[in-house]
């Protein structure tokens, strides 16, 4: 699911000089990464989106890249909270969660409508099974595991699938595809938010 590199390099990060304004990265939890990203991480951030995913493959090098810009916001934002080594991994898996997510859906593998779809699915109903399935996919991914699911687990995220309305067409696997990817990504964002408050 995702690479280890910027996940557990966080500790020698945080040693570097501070990247952003300090003043404004107090107190804000794991929300505090969003405002520390300069014009030109911004951008380059936003031309790596396109190329994140090939199907349903996750270029490494992209990622790793992403993750060495998200490392500069959590290193500001740990610093000048004075995060511990355990509050900054988790604040890293939260935000890599978060930029991914982000750049992907910008990215045009999925539509506005299926996005939208999504979006209105996740909103409605309870999803704490799907979760489950999903976040520990991600334990997987980050483990060095292949992230598989047995039948019963994918058979639970073809139902949310469906009924999202999101199985029509020619196309119906390439987008379930994309939907696991995108919901990994929120899966991330889920499990270091969970975690880091945790450590509160």
């Amino acid at each position: 699911m995702m690479g280890r590199k910027a996940f557990w390099t966080i500790t020698a990060a945080l040693a570097l000089p501070l990247a952003a304004n300090p003043a404004f990265a107090q107190g804000q939890g794991v929300h505090c990464m969003q405002g520390q990203y300069s014009a030109e991480q911004t951008e380059e951030l936003r031309e790596l989106g396109p190329n994140l995913v090939t199907g349903s493959q996750i270029h490494q090098e992209v990622f790793d890249r992403m993750g060495d810009i998200a490392m500069t916001a959590v290193q500001s934002c740990g610093r000048s909270n004075r995060w511990n080594e355990e509050q900054s991994r988790f604040a890293t898996l939260y935000e890599l969660g978060r930029i991914n997510e982000i750049t992907y859906r910008k990215s045009g593998h999925l539509t506005e409508d299926q996005l939208q779809r999504l979006d209105s699915a996740l909103a409605t109903g309870n999803h704490e099974r799907l979760w489950s399935i999903i976040e520990n996919s991600v334990f997987q991914g980050m483990n060095e595991g292949d992230g598989a699911m047995g039948e019963g687990d994918a058979m639970v995220i073809g139902a949310f699938i469906v009924s999202a309305g999101l199985n029509t067409g020619s196309q119906s696997e390439a987008v379930a595809e994309r939907i696991g990817i995108i919901l990994g990504f929120m899966g991330l964002q889920r499990i270091g938010r969970r975690e880091f408050d945790t450590l509160h």
